[in-house]
């Protein structure tokens, strides 16, 4: 629930980026055609909007950041359980991708698709089923993607100077492509809140199946175990062969 809740929360703060990267071009816009007709309190609106979306975003991504890896390394020891052989990397990977440069770009992927492979339900036949891994696509695809639109704005933005009024269209297009990459952030963190619910609800689905027959397991081996110590206690003990004084004498001599 709480990755539920931080992912809904990132989505919207996503969408909230993307108003207010569509109000700022907006107000650029009007000011590019007529200075007249945009004064500095629209500005300034946005400014404080913007600074409060800021002001959150840090605390939030590492909270969210935080809880999905918890989540993530559970779901692969559930995996691990369900599929000991059927995995490409570590389970110590499943924490250390997300901060290992170069490999964090496919890794988590490929852990995430091995533990969806792993989870996948069993048919009438014990094998398991091959489900569409469309949503993993569509979540990887927008996070990678916002990743790189955010770094392309980021590097466009050094290099202008909304003082100069012949940037100002420069300005408009950096934030045209921020409003991109935002949008592909609620994107990425909707189909993250679909893969987690999926995800879990397959595991809880095999640890039902699985659960009954561990527990009829474990009362056959009980039902085995009294057997056994019943058996044990009703059988006779051993006598011991009587001896007579002759022996007694020799064997004290």
């Amino acid at each position: 629930m709480a990755v539920y809740a931080l992912l809904a929360l990132n989505a919207a703060m996503a969408a909230v980026v993307v108003a207010v990267d569509l109000w700022s071009d907006m107000l650029l816009g009007r000011l590019v055609d007529g200075p007249g007709e945009v004064g500095l309190d629209d500005f300034d609106a946005v400014k404080s909007v913007a600074n409060a979306v800021n002001g959150m975003f840090i605390p939030l991504a590492l909270a969210t950041a935080g809880v999905f890896i918890v989540w993530f390394y559970r779901i692969r020891q559930n995996a691990d359980l369900l599929v000991p052989n059927g995995h490409r990397l570590g389970r110590g990977w499943t924490i250390g991708a997300w901060f290992t440069p170069i490999v964090q770009l496919w890794f988590p992927w490929q852990l995430m698709v091995d533990c969806w492979r792993a989870s996948a339900p069993l048919d009438a036949e014990g094998r398991r089923r091959k489900l569409s891994e469309k949503v993993l696509a569509l979540w990887w695809c927008t996070w990678i993607g916002s990743l790189i639109v955010g770094r392309i704005a980021g590097t466009m933005v050094r290099h202008v100077n909304p003082l100069v009024p012949g940037d100002l269209e420069s300005l408009r297009n950096t934030i045209r492509v921020e409003a991109a990459g935002s949008a592909l952030r609620v994107v990425a963190a909707i189909a993250a809140i679909v893969v987690v619910n999926r995800l879990t609800a397959m595991q809880q689905a095999r640890r039902a199946g699985i659960n009954p027959l561990a527990a009829r397991a474990a009362q056959e081996a009980r039902v085995r175990a009294l057997v056994s110590a019943s058996a044990a206690a009703a059988s006779p003990a051993p006598v011991e062969a009587p001896r007579d004084a002759a022996s007694e004498g020799q064997a004290s001599a």
